[in-house]
């Protein structure tokens, strides 16, 4: 298996494990197995389970960027912005179930969020800014994100398979906005 082959099986076999098992029972062993790579391989590509963790956040969170990036850049309004976020939380409900759960452990993923999310959310701010003077643009991103995450993850975690009501209260949050 190539290196990057391995790395990518690797990631998605540490989503999967981490997501099915949590972070704290997932171990090592069953990522390597999972992945069907040698234990050694998984250790040649990242030095610990957590730096696993860092990579899948990264390269999720790194796609959910270009995408919010690329929307926004195009002229797009929010409505679609935040119909191409429950798309991709759609599609990527293991890593929105992971990332919200293990985001805050501790003061390293904390920063390591953060960093994440300002980078997400500042073109979303500067999107916003003039359309509500009254409200700090940066919170109202963080806002937009979470209104959208979290129901999100508890449509998929409900078992609901209806993503229309999800796009349904898009105007409902958008109202103020516009």
């Amino acid at each position: 298996m190539a290196r990057s082959n391995a790395r990518d099986a690797i990631l998605h076999a540490a989503l999967q494990e981490f997501s099915e098992q949590g972070y704290d029972r997932a171990t090592v062993d069953s990522i390597a197995q999972r992945s069907h790579v040698a234990k050694g391989s998984v250790y040649y590509h990242f030095a610990s389970k957590e730096a696993i963790w860092t990579a899948l956040v990264e390269s999720r969170a790194g796609h959910l960027q270009v995408l919010t990036a690329d929307v926004l850049g195009q002229g797009a309004s929010l409505d679609t912005l935040l119909r191409q976020w429950i798309d991709f939380f759609w599609d990527e409900q293991e890593f929105l179930g992971l990332f919200l759960s293990e985001a805050w452990r501790d003061r390293s993923r904390e920063q390591l969020v953060g960093q994440f999310l300002s980078r997400l959310l500042e073109p979303v701010a500067t999107y916003i800014h003039g359309r509500e003077p009254a409200a700090n643009k940066e919170w109202l991103a963080y806002a937009l994100f979470g209104a959208i995450a979290v129901p999100t993850l508890h449509a998929l975690k409900t078992g609901s398979r209806d993503k229309q009501s999800l796009y349904d209260i898009i105007p409902v949050i958008l109202a103020r906005l516009s």
